[in-house]
């Protein structure tokens, strides 16, 4: 098997500690990305000094040429936001016939459609039309930096084919990558996009310098508010539960490598969303997605108060604090 080539798309943190990750088993890797002077100096260098800097790239080599990355490709590994799909889904299908007839492609995308509300597999399936026989997605509690320093990790790839869910298990599974597998796609994919919203908001929690009985009960109640709506669109509740909902979520909520908490502390210090963005320097998949939530609950008519309240924040500009204040006031309740 470590004969096989494997493409990694997006060459951020979370792209290049998945091709750390497919290099050091082994196999033929090559990251893309789209500047080219990026992709040479972390070919020569074996390292990702923009965004992972320190951690040496073994058996990886860097590209901004799609068409040979994609060349004799047994997986694709997708690492792009949830916005950027759509687009490289065309260009990967009119290079398609470049790849291997058999190849798998691995979402690693945690996001949804800002404008459509639409998940990676459907994306996909709608923008290259990708069968679902060779389609499956991988999250779960995976900070890059923790991955390519060894310390142990747990993540799940779901698919709704048995045997692409094992295929990509053992591509990644290692002594300290514990990967299981899932049949509920939906479940694992709307777990690895919603909790980002969750995670701004907890940043902005801690940046307003509220308490952990204040975070416990934010993380709780968003949870809640994740498990209906990823129900409502035909996920299994017990997914949520797992390591792609619940661990993901608590993952992102308190670490300090997580990019979306980091915007949240931003925001509570008076920033302005762009020069939250600007500083934490690489996409936080919450902000799209939350957008994408609130248009599904629409859809679905479940109710999202503390997506809601994040929204205003995010877009209109509404003050974290009082947005905690509506939260705090709504009508009484039983849980």
């Amino acid at each position: 098997m470590q004969s096989e080539k494997v493409a990694v798309l997006g060459a951020g943190s979370w792209g290049t500690s998945l091709a750390f990750l497919a290099g050091r088993k082994g196999f033929s890797t090559c990251l893309w990305a789209r500047d080219a002077d990026f992709a040479d100096r972390l070919t020569q260098a074996r390292e990702n000094d923009k965004y992972l800097p320190g951690t040496q790239l073994q058996n990886v080599e860097c590209r901004a040429d799609l068409a040979a990355v994609l060349q004799d490709a047994a997986w694709l590994v997708i690492a792009v936001p949830g916005a950027a799909i759509a687009p490289l889904a065309r260009e990967v299908r009119a290079l398609s016939s470049l790849c291997r007839p058999d190849v798998v492609l691995v979402s690693g995308t945690k996001g949804l459609d800002p404008e459509s509300g639409q998940r990676p597999s459907q994306l996909w399936s709608q923008h290259a039309n990708w069968p679902a026989e060779r389609y499956a997605t991988l999250s779960g509690p995976n900070l890059a930096k923790e991955i390519v320093a060894g310390v142990p990790t747990s993540t799940v790839v779901a698919s709704q084919d048995e045997a692409a869910a094992n295929r990509a298990q053992e591509l990644f599974s290692s002594p300290t990558f514990r990967v299981y597998t899932n049949s509920d796609l939906i479940g694992v994919e709307m777990g690895g996009a919603l909790k980002n919203i969750v995670a701004i908001a907890a940043g902005i929690c801690d940046g307003l310098g509220f308490g952990d009985n204040s975070k416990a009960s934010l993380m709780t109640r968003a949870w809640r508010e994740m498990t209906r709506l990823s129900v409502a669109l035909g996920a299994q509740e017990s997914t949520l539960y797992g390591i792609s909902g619940l661990g993901d979520l608590i993952a992102t909520c308190v670490s300090p490598h997580s990019r979306n908490h980091s915007l949240g502390c931003h925001l509570a210090r008076g920033e302005s969303l762009k020069e939250a963005q600007h500083e934490v320097s690489q996409v936080a998949e919450g902000v799209h997605t939350t957008r994408a939530a609130l248009k599904l609950a629409r859809e679905t008519g479940v109710e999202l108060p503390i997506t809601e309240q994040l929204a205003k924040v995010l877009f209109e500009k509404r003050d974290p604090r009082q947005a905690v204040t509506e939260l705090m006031s709504r009508h009484w309740r039983g849980e």
